[in-house]
């Protein structure tokens, strides 16, 4: 008999709308998550509670894509080495292709990866393939009691203008990783992660949107953190009064190389991407297209790459949080999960969410009191005029030709 009315005599929760279904198991497929874990995070983020059957007529429903069917050999091929080469410096193992693939909808087992790698680039894996070092630095085991308990924190500048030596030109990364499960929950490009107000106001964005904060930031002790340690101490102050700082203390300051979670962070997006943007904003030295000392150029080069950072390292959070971590039993953290399954569901993971809802109004105000704004610069307009193209490493000095005839018109005029 029909049943219109969908009531098969289970409690199912609030039934999400098809548009909240294929993107909370888009993100899952991204994940490689199992189907327990698919389950129980659709319980978590909707409300809806079902089981095994229906989930397969869901992802049937919605094409999601699933490891145990990829695509054919020759496409799956065809896909590898596309992603092998966008990456000049040939440091991205399986693991990353195989992240890449999935984020962007393609999953394909680690085993065909791998193979596909080695037939097409058999000098890889030796160029990839750590060395040891004397003076490594030893390594102390990590403990964490749960999602927001710590948030590392820091800034990379293997982009900065000290870096690149092109006459000024170039920015900084500033990133956060919580560090339970490692996830990567923001990170800005900005001109100048030196500045106390810059840090602090990634800092306030951060908390500001998802309303919660963490309990204690762990950074490098460096001067640019002095706005972000006021700022949160207020919001603690506020919003967990009562909270024990010999038990929860509120900072941590380390060197940079002892703080681990973040250093990590930044080992693994230079494999991904920093080393190959930064060899193509080298190019700016010897392609003839870039002048430090022309003032359009220098503007340019600051909005056009800058995007472009900011758009890879974006992608490289998604492909970071959403890859598995390798399961280890004597490990103190959490292992067997992606790192945002872990932030978001820590408790399946044996541990807790330990995030303090923020008042958004004590961050407004915080953030008026900074002596910054984080207005975007402008050269919209001739990016319109040329068609409004993608920004990307391997088109990006072609855009730049394209940009800069536009303005050099308009400042003619």
């Amino acid at each position: 008999m029909v049943n219109p009315a969908g009531i098969n005599g289970h409690n199912n929760g609030r039934v999400p709308t098809d548009e909240e279904l294929k993107a909370a198991l888009v993100q899952y497929a991204r994940e490689g998550l199992t189907q327990e874990r698919r389950l129980a995070r659709l319980r978590l983020e909707l409300g809806y509670n079902i089981g095994k059957t229906k989930l397969k007529e869901l992802q049937a429903k919605f094409n999601i894509a699933r490891v145990r069917k990829p695509p054919a050999l020759p496409t799956a091929t065809t896909l590898i080495c596309e992603k092998m080469a966008e990456d000049l410096h040939r440091r991205r193992g399986p693991n990353i292709v195989k992240s890449l693939l999935a984020v962007e909808g393609h999953q394909i087992p680690r085993s065909v990866v791998r193979a596909a790698m080695r037939d097409n680039d058999p000098l890889g894996p030796a160029l990839r393939h750590p060395r040891s070092s004397k003076n490594q630095i030893v390594r102390k085991v990590l403990t964490c009691k749960g999602s927001h308990h710590e948030l590392s924190v820091d800034g990379h500048e293997k982009l900065g203008p000290a870096a690149l030596a092109m006459g000024g030109v170039g920015f900084h990364i500033y990133a956060g990783r919580d560090k339970n499960g490692g996830a990567a929950v923001e990170g800005r490009v900005v001109p100048n992660a030196r500045q106390s107000a810059v840090v602090c106001h990634i800092y306030l964005d951060y908390v500001g949107v998802g309303g919660v904060m963490p309990r204690q930031v762990t950074f490098d002790g460096g001067s640019e953190t002095q706005d972000l340690k006021a700022a949160h101490m207020v919001l603690r102050n506020a919003c967990a009064p009562d909270l024990d700082v010999s038990l929860w203390p509120p900072f941590m300051a380390l060197k940079s190389t002892h703080n681990i979670s973040i250093e990590n962070l930044w080992s693994r997006w230079l494999k991904y991407a920093g080393w190959n943007l930064q060899a193509t904003l080298l190019q700016g030295k010897s392609n003839g297209l870039f002048n430090s000392a022309n003032h359009v150029d220098f503007n340019l080069f600051q909005w056009l790459w800058s995007q472009v950072a900011q758009k890879k390292f974006d992608e490289f959070r998604q492909v970071w949080n959403c890859h598995r971590i390798r399961g280890q039993k004597g490990k103190e953290m959490p292992s067997g999960g992606t790192p945002w399954d872990i932030f978001v569901d820590p408790g399946a993971y044996g541990g807790e969410d330990l995030g303090i809802k923020v008042d958004r109004e004590i961050v407004e105000r915080l953030r008026a009191e900074l002596p910054i704004s984080r207005e975007d610069e402008a050269a919209e307009c001739a990016h319109t005029v040329i068609g409004s193209p993608a920004l990307t490493i391997e088109n990006g000095w072609v855009v730049f030709a394209g940009m800069k005839q536009i303005l050099c018109r308009m400042y003619l005029q």
